[in-house]
């Protein structure tokens, strides 16, 4: 069952059926589509209940009882992602705040407008997940509160008696207000699930803090991983052209490279590079940070003589380029760098795209894909494991529509360490496991 629910406002009649009828006429007259306004309800709930089960159990399994020091604790087997758990019993019924920047106001600047956009698109990928989590055993309420990207605003919400009884908070999304709410989820113990700024640095340490949205510095992190495990033994040669693919991941992985104590050579781009006095006589993979079509074509011309030795890897927006020549990339093994993997359709994500182009008559963007796949991953991992999770989580890498979630601990919270892989083979673009 699906229950949108403005606490400003008293129903009469059919309760239920108002309920429902609500979002469908929203639909109906297009005021959820991108080219109209936001109108967004103050307060609103959505409230996620299985429908074939009115009173879902605890789990499948015949709780176990564990004694440990005169305390009794109840386990139970919990099937997750094909895998078999013992988890401590816990509750099945979730209270989850969303705290982002809807800007409902009636008069909003040009990025505040913006913005707003963004967030609607997010709210509808949240609720394209619905039909995912109604076959979920366990019952979701989501309460929704418009921050405005004012941190008053956000210190009022906070302030508010509910938000103590969250059983999780997913936003907001200003590095400032991040940090408010950051101090606010470690006091009361309540995790915080930040989905768009990825906060390195905190006041202090703070388990509660998970950022899933990957860093530049766990992206890095997980090129070195893919590196290793398909390029081990080879040269690393990183080219830098000072912009902004550069600034933000090729910097993060320099730094990486420096921390783990890898072996690379980095070079300023230039048009007439002499590949040879840079690769190695074996064989080199070449991590290229410019990211327009002159530069990708001098690249591939330059290096197409030494093809048998060399891979060259660059930004997703090298997928985009069109009149080029895929025989001569597929020659040098092109491979790309993304954290937008729905880029190259996969099951999920053919779901996600059909759904919402039935729903609201256009394709899903990034922010569709974040929202739908952060509240999809938030309630699979409270119905199988409660508040327990991050005792489960940790290492695991968990597969959704636009992106994974590897949960990886830091000195400062939790982050995502995650970035996807294409490349070209057989004139096909193809996502690589590592």
């Amino acid at each position: 069952m699906i229950s949108v629910q403005n606490h400003l406002r008293l129903l009469n009649g059919n309760r239920l059926i108002g309920l429902l009828a609500i979002p469908f006429l929203l639909i109906s007259c297009g005021a959820f589509k991108k080219t109209q306004p936001v109108v967004w309800p103050q307060d609103d709930d959505i409230v996620v209940i299985n429908p074939d089960k009115d009173d879902p159990p605890v789990n499948e399994d015949k709780p176990q009882e564990d004694k440990k020091d005169e305390e009794t604790t109840v386990y139970s087997m919990v099937l997750f992602k094909g895998e078999r758990y013992k988890v401590p019993v816990h509750k099945q019924s979730f209270d989850i705040a969303v705290l982002l920047p809807f800007h409902s106001d009636a008069v909003n600047s040009s990025t505040d407008k913006r913005r707003a956009d963004l967030m609607l698109e997010y709210y509808q990928g949240m609720r394209l997940a619905i039909s995912e989590i109604e076959k979920l055993g366990s019952k979701f309420s989501l309460h929704f509160y418009d921050t405005d990207n004012d941190t008053v605003k956000l210190k009022q919400i906070l302030n508010r008696p509910e938000l103590e009884k969250m059983d999780l908070i997913i936003g907001p999304t200003s590095d400032k207000q991040v940090k408010i709410a950051s101090f606010f989820a470690r006091k009361r113990k309540i995790p915080l699930f930040s989905p768009v700024t990825t906060m390195n640095r905190l006041w202090s340490n703070n388990p509660y803090v998970y950022n899933l949205n990957p860093s530049n510095q766990m992206q890095a992190m997980a090129f070195l991983d893919y590196f290793k495990q398909h390029h081990k033994d080879e040269k690393l040669l990183i080219v830098r052209d000072g912009k902004r693919f550069d600034r933000s991941f090729g910097k993060a992985l320099v730094d990486e490279c420096i921390a783990q104590n890898i072996k690379f050579s980095k070079i300023a781009y230039s048009q007439y590079l002499n590949w040879g006095e840079y690769l190695d006589p074996n064989k080199t993979v070449i991590m290229h940070m410019a990211e327009d079509k002159t530069a990708m074509n001098y690249a591939v011309t330059g290096l197409l003589n030494k093809a048998d030795n060399v891979t060259l890897i660059g930004s997703d927006e090298w997928m985009d380029f069109s009149s080029v020549d895929y025989n001569q990339l597929e020659r040098l093994k092109v491979t790309f760098v993304s954290t937008y993997k729905a880029q190259v359709p996969n099951e999920m994500s053919i779901k996600v795209q059909k759904n919402y182009r039935l729903e609201y008559k256009d394709d899903p963007s990034w922010y569709t894909y974040m929202g739908h796949d952060q509240l999809l991953f938030t309630c699979e991992i409270l119905d199988a494991f409660g508040g327990y999770f991050p005792l489960f989580l940790e290492g695991k890498k968990l597969s959704y529509a636009n992106t994974d979630i590897a949960l990886t601990k830091t000195a400062t919270c939790f982050q995502n360490k995650y970035l996807q892989f294409f490349q070209l083979q057989d004139m096909a673009i193809i996502p690589i496991e590592y």
